[in-house]
């Protein structure tokens, strides 16, 4: 059976979107994904709060899951009562993965050194309960990656927008690349070099509600837009459109353990 966008129904995950944050109710979003064959969300944390409030989503919400993070915008918020809390979380098994967390020296709302000091704590956490890490980077790739030189978990560049050198860098690390909507933008270098992502490691996103892929630019993002992208991405790696929406799901599955390993947040029914 096929959605209106053509996907046979139930084949893509929107392996990063911010669910809370939506103009529309997440159900509803999460229902018209489901009918253009997204088969499941996973809704990404910024802060303690917003963390629970995922968990919660997720407990009452098939198809979703969610993970527990401190976005490097929020890294003022980073004490031991938010470590503390981040690692209940991370032990209760109700989140998939640790992040988003990083480093973002474009907005700079705070000084590299605490974004930095807060990074570092994150990834001890991720070390410790084995979960995977869901990373911001932007205009920060050396010193993101430095840092993640301590990681002993599997990785993911959330809205990867390097050129040749930190495809093939990404690459010699085995992290995975999430491609979110601005991939389909003509001013971003990173299309130009997806033949260098090692297939098994790529992912597709939509951060919504930002970033909305082309022919939606300008527009509020939501996950069932997560089919644009992927379309873009399947015809610049010369793939069809099934067999890349499968590649891309088994990915997701296996970096987020959707499988019934631990981490997992819930059915995907």
């Amino acid at each position: 059976m096929e959605g209106r966008d053509g996907y046979n129904r139930r084949v893509l995950i929107d392996t990063h979107t911010h669910l809370l944050r939506l103009s529309v109710p997440p159900e509803i979003a999460v229902r018209e994904a489901r009918e253009v064959g997204v088969e499941a969300v996973v809704n990404i944390g910024t802060n303690v709060s917003d963390s629970r409030e995922g968990v919660e989503l997720a407990r009452r919400t098939a198809g979703v899951f969610t993970t527990g993070g401190i976005h490097p915008h929020n890294a003022g918020d980073h004490s031991q009562e938010s470590l503390a809390a981040l690692l209940e979380l991370a032990g209760s098994g109700e989140i998939v993965a640790l992040g988003e967390v990083g480093l973002d020296y474009y907005r700079n709302e705070w000084p590299p050194e605490m974004q930095r000091a807060l990074f570092q704590d994150v990834v001890s956490i991720a070390n410790e309960v084995r979960l995977p890490l869901v990373i911001h980077s932007r205009e920060a790739f050396s010193d993101t990656m430095d840092v993640l030189a301590g990681a002993r978990v599997p990785v993911v560049l959330h809205c990867f927008e390097g050129g040749e050198s930190e495809v093939l860098e990404a690459a010699e690390r085995g992290y995975y690349i999430g491609l979110t909507g601005n991939v389909t933008y003509k001013n971003k270098p990173t299309a130009e070099f997806l033949d260098g992502i090692p297939p098994e490691r790529i992912l597709v996103e939509t951060d919504a509600p930002y970033l909305s892929p082309e022919p939606l630019r300008g527009k509020p993002n939501v996950p069932k837009n997560v089919v644009h992208t992927a379309r873009f991405v399947a015809g610049r790696l010369g793939m069809d459109e099934a067999g890349f929406a499968a590649l891309t799901t088994a990915n997701a599955r296996r970096f987020y353990g959707l499988d019934g390993e631990p981490g997992s947040a819930g059915p995907v029914a």
